[in-house]
């Protein structure tokens, strides 16, 4: 078809084009049988290949949260400056590791963003999860940085246990204030994943190859 005729055809279908009657949204979220949240919100995180510890109190947080990098030979960390946990900062460079600054100083922008290269582990908080998909929702603004999250090999995500949602529906419902409060809202479900490479499954291409949820209660 010649292009001056595709293009009058689209023209003449946008004056007609009538669009769909949007459905009904529901009052109240549609009940469902009760669940134990934590249980399946472990079962389906481990589906995904994420690792999933705990629960552990918040003083046990910081250990485990250092144990953790420890166990994967890590020795630069990125943190959000509140995890969700008093200690894990300083948990981490009593284990040896170097915390980097997300804060990019004036004037040297490519030097400062060259040196995430190096970051093997990024920590952060979590709003919420989401049960039935293993997912964890995390919001980025000030000292909550994106990159904690996307750069590095490791990312490991604190997560309050009475902050776990069965479905998003149900989460946004309690919450529908909180993208108003957010430079970004993220869904994190596991490890960076990609079949495009002769559609055989790969881990850590886009993102993170390692996701470890410390939950705690």
């Amino acid at each position: 078809m010649r292009r001056d005729a595709f293009l009058s055809r689209v023209a003449q279908a946008t004056l007609t084009a009538k669009l769909p009657v949007p459905p009904v949204v529901p009052d109240a979220p549609l009940e469902l049988p009760p669940v134990d949240l934590v249980a399946l919100f472990r079962a389906q995180a481990q589906a995904v290949n994420a690792v999933v510890h705990g629960p552990v109190t918040r003083h046990g947080a910081a250990r485990a949260v250092a144990a953790i990098a420890t166990g994967h030979d890590a020795t630069r960390f990125l943190a959000w400056d509140d995890v969700g946990a008093s200690g894990v900062v300083s948990a981490l460079t009593a284990a040896g590791l170097q915390r980097i600054d997300h804060l990019v100083p004036s004037g040297s922008r490519r030097e400062h963003n060259l040196s995430y290269l190096d970051v093997d582990v990024g920590v952060t908080g979590s709003v919420g999860a989401l049960a039935e998909s293993g997912s964890l929702i995390l919001s980025h603004g000030e000292g909550r940085p994106r990159m904690a999250s996307l750069i590095p090999d490791i990312h490991i995500a604190l997560l309050d246990t009475s902050r776990i949602a069965r479905t998003l529906a149900q989460w946004a419902r309690e919450n529908g204030d909180s993208p108003e409060k957010t430079a970004n809202l993220v869904l994190v479900t596991g490890p960076s994943r990609t079949g495009d490479i002769e559609q055989e499954l790969n881990l850590g291409v886009h993102g993170p190859r390692h996701v470890h949820i410390v939950m705690v209660r």
